[in-house]
């Protein structure tokens, strides 16, 4: 997984007039090919009586990433392949953008199309701003408690987060999120701390 990726800060719509045509980009922050389609199909009911509705996404998970662009009717590659290159241009992952263009009666050509629909695209991505995410690991640390101290001490000598500690008869079991970067560092440390007394396992990732 990448130690950082880039997402739209926020969800915006912008407006921008090419000759007669008035094109409007939406662009979306989305965790899933379901929620991009969904919102594709809230724009395009938005604007039903628009001439296209073109549409680009790009979505990221642990496994894969996936790239999907729709001309909806506009010569073939004049349109969608313009957004979702302005999408992975700005390295851009879990985004969705739609471009909707209301028709005013003068033929742009393909050059003409290709700039209109990827410099609204870029319009929509510059009101949108850029988010940086950080990957982290979710990491579960279990030990006795003759070495909590030297456990909490490393946890925070990483800088790793306590989110949850729990309390058994002979065991402490500590979860934490700490950069990736300091794992095996830590994960070394503790083992060599505690005479290899220590359980320390990676049992999430995410970005935050």
């Amino acid at each position: 997984m990448d130690l950082k990726i880039y997402i739209p800060k926020n969800n915006v719509e912008v407006k921008n007039k090419v000759k007669d045509s008035i094109f409007y980009g939406n662009i979306k922050n989305v965790e899933s090919i379901n929620e991009a389609k969904n919102f594709i199909s809230k724009i395009k009911d938005k604007y039903h009586d628009a001439t296209h509705n073109v549409s680009s996404y790009v979505i990221k998970d642990k496994k894969e990433s996936i790239d999907y662009y729709d001309d909806d009717g506009e010569p073939s590659k004049s349109s969608g392949p313009p957004i979702l290159e302005m999408i992975k241009g700005n390295n851009l992952v879990n985004t969705v953008i739609v471009v909707t263009r209301y028709f005013g009666g003068t033929q742009l050509g393909i050059g003409g199309l290709i700039r209109a629909y990827g410099n609204t695209a870029k319009k929509a991505i510059e009101n949108a701003q850029i988010k940086t995410l950080s990957l982290y690991y979710h990491i579960k640390a279990v030990g006795n408690y003759d070495n909590i101290g030297t456990i909490f001490g490393q946890i925070e000598a990483y800088k790793g987060n306590i989110k949850e500690t729990k309390y058994y008869d002979n065991s402490i079991e500590l979860f934490f999120y700490l950069d990736p970067k300091q794992f095996d560092q830590i994960k070394e440390k503790l083992i060599e701390a505690t005479g290899n007394k220590v359980e320390i396992t990676v049992i999430n990732k995410f970005y935050l």
